[in-house]
């Protein structure tokens, strides 16, 4: 029941954008931490079990920009992070499938 709860309250969320800035040059993994990490964990596995785990990710660069500007299915939109900020948290979130597999948590 607690996940059901969970999942419906990320859903309802999920049309919402986020009004997240992050500063100036700040770094992919500042920017995962206060942005991400609530809902894909700290080190991109996932906060509730499976779900929402990135380690595992297939898109390309170019893909996951898309999905964090846009949004996803019970992702909000985080359009407030562009540019230099958005290539430093997707080189970010990619590095964390390597980390993963190594076993370096």
């Amino acid at each position: 029941m607690k996940r059901v709860l969970i999942v419906l309250s990320l859903l309802a969320s999920s049309a919402v954008a986020s009004e997240y800035q992050p500063r100036a040059g700040a770094s992919g993994a500042q920017i995962f931490s206060d942005a991400c990490a609530a809902c894909h964990g700290a080190d991109g596995s996932g906060k509730f079990g499976l779900f929402l785990g990135l380690t595992g990710s297939t898109l390309m660069p170019d893909e996951m920009k898309t999905v964090i500007q846009q949004g996803g299915t019970v992702m909000p939109a985080f359009s407030n992070i562009q540019g230099k900020e958005l290539d430093a948290l997707v080189s970010y979130v990619r590095s964390l499938g390597a980390v993963i597999a190594s076993g370096d948590k």
